[in-house]
């Protein structure tokens, strides 16, 4: 069994969800593609977890050089989190979809959109990457505008779509420049490649491309714009999925292309140390200004990419200089920081969807007090906040803590110490709202909030476990993603 196989079970369901839709509208079963997508993602997922590492091609028989598939534990990472966080939102649609018109369209690209994602992860050239990254793209646009009715869905499903083909443009060009250049896509044979190439210049621009080109995808300041007013415009299972994971498609591109492929130059650990803090600055301050429920988290969400790229930076930076105890944990509390906030932010949308479903608003003053009224989404909203906020001993205080000690590396540095003191002064900031948020959805009771459907509130709680898990079990994870920052970085894998 290869990663092929994952990818061919997912686009078979797809499918099966289309024949399964027009069944269903015969038999009156309006369910049938959730149950299709539930299923398929749940093998998909017991698949992604136990492929053996390597370099696979999908189709030998047809000599076609570029289309590679990879298993390592960066990509296997990614890929669980991308079929695990899917597998959820697709239970909580169960429940939380019905009733809507084109449930069987809204299935359909959920699974595409995960397929896209996890295609993503597992590629190992760059030209199978932009595939998947563009059916990724396409079907996310068209979920956020999946209640087209209504004109607000419209127009934040155009902004994403016309910022993310700008971005998607630019990847292309950086792509067909670098192919034109050494005359291949696949990662390992860039990676030689550019080694012997000792042109800087040249490794600069190509970096500058991709970070932008797959930047707008991730949310990175100053092309974040579209997230925001995505999430208040799009159901509130598809706003988990894209501050949970589709931004986090866009983080894992950056990180393979410019940690993988191309060799530590200088200057380039500074831009991503600098961006990732202007993106953390301005999602925070942002977010202190929201009273909408679902523009406060998806700044919030900036915010957290701000972090995680501040770990690659300071991990490319120490690469360069050869501390590689500190660029190893830069990197991995990048990769820590992407698992928290995944589960925590996902977990925090469905809960949010929960409370609007119910409350029928999203302004934050109306949800006061739902957290008393609606125990179990109360409850897991708590722990979501709280590890957001990075609350010792939750898991999101050692994430941050991790790419503290990876910038702490290079104190002698004037840049590096600036970077430090404003990254404690947004994780410090940041902490204050969670906490804000979560002292307002319990100052009272709210007499006209009940508790949500168990498939709505099941999924709250498994990845409320999954946060308190993660931090129980922090050893044993870290085990893995410092596995998976030494394949990112090209020392295993």
């Amino acid at each position: 069994m290869g990663p092929q196989d994952v990818l061919a079970l997912l686009f078979g369901s797809s499918l099966t969800i289309i024949v399964a839709d027009r069944l269903g509208r015969r038999l009156g079963a309006a369910r049938a593609a959730g149950y299709v997508t539930v299923a398929a993602l749940a093998t998909a997922l017991l698949m992604s977890s136990s492929l053996p590492s390597g370099r696979y091609r999908p189709f030998p028989a047809t000599g076609i050089p570029v289309a590679e598939l990879r298993v390592d534990e960066a990509s296997r990472i990614f890929s669980l989190l991308f079929t695990s966080l899917g597998l959820l939102v697709a239970i909580y649609s169960l429940k939380y979809m019905e009733g809507e018109e084109g449930l069987g369209a809204y299935y359909l690209l959920l699974l595409l959109m995960v397929a896209g994602m996890v295609g993503v992860a597992l590629s190992n050239d760059l030209f199978t990457l932009y595939c998947f990254w563009e059916l990724m793209s396409v079907t996310a646009y068209a979920l956020v505008a999946f209640r087209w009715w209504h004109w607000e869905p419209v127009e934040a499903g155009l902004k994403y779509l016309v910022m993310s083909t700008l971005g998607a443009l630019v990847a292309l060009y950086a792509i067909s420049v670098i192919y034109g250049a050494a005359g291949t896509t696949n990662f390992d044979e860039l990676r030689s490649i550019f080694a012997t190439l000792g042109d800087e210049e040249a490794v600069r621009l190509l970096a500058g491309l991709l970070l932008f080109g797959f930047g707008v995808t991730a949310a990175i300041a100053p092309f974040h714009t579209w997230l925001p007013d995505a999430h208040p415009a799009a159901p509130s299972s598809i706003s988990a999925m894209l501050s949970g994971v589709v931004i986090k498609a866009g983080v894992y591109a950056i990180a393979r292309a410019l940690l993988y492929i191309l060799p530590p130059t200088s200057g380039i650990g500074y831009l991503l140390m600098y961006v990732g803090l202007l993106t953390c600055t301005v999602g925070n301050l942002a977010a202190l200004r929201q009273l909408d429920v679902k523009r406060f988290l998806a700044y919030s969400s900036v915010a957290n990419i701000g972090y995680i790229m501040v770990g690659i930076g300071a991990g490319y930076r120490a690469h360069l200089l050869g501390l590689t105890q500190f660029a190893l944990t830069g990197v991995a509390g990048a990769m820590l920081h992407v698992i928290n906030h995944a589960l925590g932010k996902g977990l925090l949308f469905l809960c949010t969807g929960s409370a609007i479903h119910v409350i029928k608003s999203r302004a934050i003053p109306d949800l006061e007090g739902c957290g008393r009224s609606m125990r179990i989404t109360g409850i897991s909203s708590a722990i979501g906040l709280l590890n957001l906020a990075g609350i010792p001993p939750l898991a999101g205080f050692w994430s941050k803590l991790l790419i503290a000690y990876g910038l702490a590396g290079m104190l002698w540095d004037l840049l590096v110490v600036i970077a430090l003191i404003v990254f404690i002064a947004n994780a410090v900031l940041a902490a204050g709202y969670y906490i804000y948020l979560l002292m307002r959805l319990f100052r009272h009771r709210a007499t006209k909030a009940n508790e949500v459907s168990p498939l709505m509130w099941g999924p709250e709680l498994v990845l409320a476990a999954a946060c308190l898990i993660l931090s129980l079990l922090l050893s044993q994870v870290l085990a893995h993603v410092y596995t998976g920052a030494l394949a990112l970085m090209g020392v295993v894998g």
